[in-house]
């Protein structure tokens, strides 16, 4: 299962996430105890050491892709997942990507990432999303940042809508929900991640060495992409 939370910058996206890592980490630590084994989160979201005292035990960080793909049984949080696998690039993912991409649900995989436009993503990562969703910010208090004035209070509303994602038209998605679910912007959500994290870029996924050789001939042709 892959899905995309969408929303320009201080629209509430990643506070979105961490509710979800909130979410994970409860039903993981009862999945725990009721069937005996540990499914990891997996994030590029720096926790605070507040929440990873608590579940530490539930937690990787990961600051490359490399690190990531391949995994299985384990939920992953990637935040401005467009950073990894951008539009941008037009040749496709290498094949053991989009392999462990298109085979998730079978590897017990599942990916909730963030993006400020959904076709800002890789198209053979689009092509996989399952769900889409559009964060707005209503109302609120700034967001804090660097030579900037403290604020007194953290609070707001978010509206989150659904987005009907065409196979084939991802360039004009629509909303599917008339009445938006809500995210209350809260200083305990903030207190869970870094609100002031920078995402970089991961190092470019490694060439795929590609070699062809005629049957009949015996030429050979070696490609990288």
């Amino acid at each position: 299962m892959k899905v995309i939370y969408t929303g320009l910058e201080s629209s509430g996206k990643t506070l979105l996430m961490a509710r979800k890592a909130q979410e994970l980490v409860i039903r993981n630590k009862r999945w725990k105890k009721k069937y005996g084994f540990t499914r990891k989160i997996k994030t590029n979201m720096i926790f605070s050491d507040e929440f990873k005292k608590l579940h530490g035990d539930y937690l990787e960080f990961f600051t490359d892709s490399n690190e990531v793909i391949g995994s299985q049984g384990c939920d992953i949080l990637w935040d401005e997942i467009s950073s990894d696998f951008s539009a941008m690039k037009r040749e496709p993912l290498p094949r053991n990507v989009n392999r462990w991409l298109r085979q998730g649900a079978k590897q017990g995989v599942h990916i909730y990432a963030t993006a400020q436009e959904f076709h800002d993503v890789h198209l053979d990562f689009r092509r996989r999303v399952i769900e889409c969703y559009n964060v707005n910010k209503l109302f609120g208090s700034r967001r804090v940042g660097k030579n900037l004035p403290p604020i007194r209070a953290i609070w707001g509303l978010c509206l989150v809508y659904g987005i009907k994602i065409h196979p084939y038209n991802e360039l004009q998605p629509e909303k599917k929900s008339i009445i938006p679910s809500l995210l209350i912007i809260e200083k305990s959500l903030t207190k869970i991640f870094d609100t002031s994290q920078l995402i970089s870029a991961s190092d470019e996924l490694p060439l795929e060495h590609i070699e062809r050789k005629c049957p009949t001939c015996g030429y050979k042709r070696i490609i990288h992409r």
